[in-house]
């Protein structure tokens, strides 16, 4: 940044947007440990020192794009847990919510679990809590359906990790039985009322 240059939070926000782009163009290229903070300032047209103004460093890069994408998706699941379905609609369309997020950032998605563990560890604990924070507003979904009798008492935790976790199934497979959005329902159903005749 500019001596004397004063940016207001929205254009600290937008470039940042910017950057982070960038840096995850070449994080998809040349992976996370291989790219350094000169590439991605040459590339975003700025000084290395000016890069740091906006990132500290490249952990924190990642960081921000996850936070970005899910602070989306937290949102949007307040919203439908605030709706008053019952737990079986709640599920259904957090599910429907859920393969979107997952189909439009599936590049993201697999990086982020393939490179996590490169993180700083401080860096890594923000990126659990927003997948816990995540978790716990789905698991209570699941906890109200059992204490309003309309799922069976189970482990709600385990529930919502088969849950969520299915949608790796039904967006990364290689062997595709039907669109995802029929595959999202099949699993529903065979979450919900089993394989037993």
């Amino acid at each position: 940044m500019a001596k004397g240059l004063t940016l207001t939070k929205e254009q600290i926000l937008q470039r940042q947007n910017e950057i982070a782009s960038i840096a995850l163009s070449f994080f998809n290229k040349k992976g996370f440990q291989k790219t350094s903070m000169r590439e991605i300032a040459e590339a975003a047209a700025m000084g290395k020192s000016s890069l740091y103004d906006f990132f500290t460093a490249k952990d924190e890069i990642v960081v921000f794009i996850v936070e970005e994408k899910m602070k989306n998706l937290l949102q949007d699941t307040r919203n439908i847990i605030t709706l008053n379905l019952s737990p079986t609609s709640c599920l259904k369309k957090l599910m429907e919510m859920n393969l979107t997020y997952t189909k439009e950032n599936s590049g993201l998605l697999l990086w982020v679990k393939s490179e996590e563990r490169f993180l700083a560890a401080a860096y890594q604990k923000r990126l659990k809590k927003l997948h816990y924070d995540y978790q716990d507003m789905f698991q209570s979904v699941i906890e109200r359906g059992i204490s309003d009798g309309f799922f069976r008492n189970t482990d709600s935790s385990l529930a919502t990790r088969l849950l969520i976790n299915s949608m790796l199934s039904i967006v990364y497979t290689t062997r595709s039985s039907n669109s995802p959005e029929d595959m999202l329902n099949m699993t529903l159903d065979i979450f919900l009322h089993g394989i037993i005749i």
